[in-house]
């Protein structure tokens, strides 16, 4: 008889939790993402927003689950071309923003539904295609991909940082300290073969260009991302700033390329 293959005893879900305990990052809140969500409407006409579109194969679909949906960047592009999208965020904030900007839009067929990774999704409907966009489960991803799957008919899309950074090396450079990473895609990918499920990997690159109105919207961004700034740290991060360019309106733009991985399969 065959004998098993030795990745079966790797519990990659358990490694890509201790990970995500260790990371300088962290886990968030809906209070945190609350306080992001007019940062995120810059998504709406993102590079990033186009280029993961391009790969979802919308063929045979009518519906659509958006985890993680954010204020609607992939919901509401996604509602032209479908009957229905069910949009599912923990965030108030976030929902709101998206109820906002799908009457704008004139769009009627979006469904919200205010959960967590950790709620229960009884009343969430299967949907023909699931997507999460940059917002997987970092307490039990194995169990997160379990509900992705159980809630789509034909395939599912999940973006993730390749790279276990949010902060570009010029940053880094002036934290002047180590960032412990995020878990990277690999982890997941690993998990899903476990599961049985072979995934597809596509790279996105996007620019992470940011506008900020003044040094302190600045330095809170970085806060959000690792906590505290020692006054050392914070005064580098200043005279960095000043270097910024600055737009028409003239608020200083920095640039951060990104790198996600876009893991597909097909049900």
């Amino acid at each position: 008889m065959p004998g098993r293959d030795l990745i079966h005893d790797i519990d990659f879900n358990a490694l890509y939790r201790e990970q995500a305990h260790r990371s300088s990052f962290g886990q968030r809140s809906a209070a945190h993402w609350d306080s992001r969500a007019e940062r995120r409407q810059q998504d709406l006409r993102s590079d990033y927003t186009r280029a993961f579109l391009k790969h979802v194969n919308l063929k045979g679909a009518k519906t659509a689950l958006d985890i993680g949906c954010g204020v609607g960047n992939l919901a509401l592009p996604l509602s032209l071309r479908l009957k229905k999208v069910y949009a599912l965020d923990f965030s108030p904030e976030m929902l709101r923003r998206l109820a906002a900007n799908a009457r704008d839009a004139g769009a009627t067929n979006i469904r919200q539904f205010q959960l967590s990774w950790s709620d229960s999704w009884q009343r969430v409907p299967v949907a023909d295609i699931a997507i999460c966009s940059r917002a997987l489960s970092g307490r039990n991803p194995k169990r997160a991909l379990e509900k992705m799957q159980q809630h789509a008919r034909l395939r599912c899309y999940l973006s993730v940082h390749a790279g276990g950074s949010y902060l570009g090396p010029d940053i880094m450079k002036q934290l002047g300290r180590a960032i412990e990473p995020r878990p990277d895609y690999i982890y997941i990918v690993n998990i899903l073969f476990q599961m049985g499920i072979r995934a597809r990997v596509d790279f996105l690159k996007s620019e992470g260009g940011m506008t900020y109105h003044s040094v302190d919207a600045f330095l809170e961004s970085i806060r959000w991302r690792i906590g505290k700034l020692s006054a050392a740290e914070e005064k580098r991060l200043r005279l960095f700033y000043r270097k910024l360019p600055r737009n028409r309106q003239g608020m200083a733009k920095y640039r951060h390329d990104f790198e996600w991985a876009l893991l597909s399969w097909e049900k």
